[in-house]
């Protein structure tokens, strides 16, 4: 397993270094299962003003998630940040890294999970560090595979600021299988007036 983690960590960096994959909130209840590693690639768009009139990224990202045991998952997640058009500098989003642990999971049902993390230089948790707790369900049943994930977001720069206040985040959207190995991931993600589109795929090994 050791070996088959690095190759992914490495296959993980140099797609970031290329711009060739993206992030949205792909996270899902379910867990991988133990000593599987999960690589996820995908492509968000995403907009700094819901009612119109903001400006528009291409996100790409990507997520690493290790089973460590059944039922408790890590996950690593980072990428960059490209305004739409083309114009203007391609930044780096920064790196989050969290916890999941699956609270209830009825195969071919549902799963419900939770879990906690942090990081630093998203979007999400402000100009600096940040940290979040997390509610994860999941659908199984084959004519509604949807999934919803609701954070809590804490941005540490506001505790430095003499004030703390959590920040609701949202997203959901639908996890379709393709292959015994393969989900395709459709996202919604929606935070503090920004809105993001996503698509990815999710490979386990």
């Amino acid at each position: 397993m050791r070996k088959r983690c690095l190759i992914l960590v490495f296959v993980l960096a140099s797609a970031w270094s290329t711009g060739t994959c993206a992030f949205n909130s792909f996270e899902t209840a379910g867990p991988i299962g133990e000593q599987v590693v999960a690589l996820t690639f995908g492509i968000g768009l995403a907009t700094t003003e819901l009612g119109g009139g903001g400006t528009w990224y291409l996100v790409p990202q990507g997520r690493l998630t290790i089973g460590l045991l059944e039922g408790l998952d890590l996950g690593i997640q980072g990428g960059w940040k490209q305004p739409g058009g083309g114009a203007g500098a391609t930044n780096w989003l920064g790196g989050l890294i969290d916890v999941k642990i699956t609270s209830a999971h009825v195969p071919d049902m549902y799963t419900v999970a939770w879990g906690a993390g942090g990081g630093f230089g998203l979007d999400f948790l402000g100009n600096g560090w940040g940290a979040f707790l997390q509610l994860l369900f999941e659908s199984h049943v084959p004519l509604l595979p949807v999934y919803v994930t609701y954070r809590s977001m804490l941005p540490l720069d506001e505790i430095t600021a003499g004030s703390i206040e959590f920040k609701g985040y949202i997203a959901g959207g639908f996890r379709l299988r393709l292959a015994p190995i393969a989900c395709l991931l459709l996202a919604v993600d929606v935070y503090q007036g920004s809105a993001s589109l996503g698509l990815g795929i999710e490979i386990a090994f």
